[in-house]
């Protein structure tokens, strides 16, 4: 493993502009990132893809590049991929094509994807038959232009559709894509009481993507690293023994972390740079 692996979200930088983002963890010292697509930062809808050329910009001016992408989706926001009603997912498909679009644009490979979520007033199977269909569509769409889709597992309180290993394998099998790809977030199948390598068993080269963050049982926010009890050197060995190649997006969520970003990043960039 090295740090070009370690991508930082500019999601707890989101009270500042995103040339303060890539400037800042650009001067710590990472070369990767992941960008969410929150509206103030990189704006993308189902009508308009995003200033692609102010990006490439600033990449070019911090020397950065995105090896991932987390476009905004599920429960509160309107896109995501058990979207109810022709309409809005008309929308959801044409939002997610954007992202993509995007994504091949600006020479990022890899597209985060949940599985999205039911209304609890409704059989769990429609929103299942929801989610396998648009994101098979959109995994077809992303073939054509070299893109992966990652998909991720959520907690129960998120979704009801994708929340453990097997639902993902499900998934998988349903949408038959070359596309389609896994997101391992550490804290959820810690959670979960999964196994991380079983995932590694199940899915191999198809693990592209690990969000990696520290937690405690006590906090439901993704933590940085030293704030939480997680063993994450051991984490790092699971990686290091299945020849991981894939990009650790660090995902850390906490509002203790936005007023002052920067010193949470450099404080990780220690840490890894310690210990991979």
């Amino acid at each position: 493993m090295n740090i070009e692996q370690f991508a930082p979200m500019n999601q707890i930088y989101r009270f500042y502009e995103l040339e303060d983002y890539m400037r800042s963890v650009s001067g710590i010292g990472y070369s990767s990132i992941d960008l969410w697509t929150c509206g103030h930062h990189f704006y993308v809808d189902s009508d308009y893809g995003g200033d692609i050329e102010h990006i490439k910009k600033l990449l070019q001016r911090y020397h950065l590049r995105i090896v991932s992408m987390t476009p905004r989706q599920s429960c509160p926001n309107p896109f995501h991929m058990a979207a109810k009603g022709s309409e809005m997912r008309e929308r959801t498909e044409r939002y997610f094509q954007n992202v993509i679009l995007a994504a091949e644009r600006l020479g990022c490979t890899n597209v985060l994807i949940t599985s999205g979520w039911q209304y609890y007033s409704e059989p769990r199977q429609d929103a299942w038959d929801r989610s396998v269909d648009m994101t098979g569509r959109l995994c077809r769409f992303s073939e054509k232009h070299g893109v992966k889709l990652a998909m991720e597992t959520l907690s129960s309180q998120s979704t009801t559709l994708v929340n453990r290993l097997e639902d993902l394998r499900q998934m998988e099998r349903e949408v038959g894509s070359e596309a389609f790809a896994v997101t391992a977030d550490i804290h959820t199948i810690h959670n979960a009481g999964e196994d991380l390598q079983d995932y590694f068993d199940v899915f191999g080269e198809k693990l592209v993507l690990c969000h990696f963050m520290d937690y405690r049982e006590s906090v439901r926010a993704h933590l940085a690293w030293g704030d939480g009890e997680a063993d994450m050197p051991a984490w790092l060995d699971i990686f290091r023994k299945n020849g991981y190649e894939g990009y650790f997006v660090l995902e850390f969520n906490d509002s203790r972390y936005l007023h002052e970003p920067g010193r949470t990043y450099r404080k990780t960039y220690q840490m890894l740079t310690e210990n991979i």
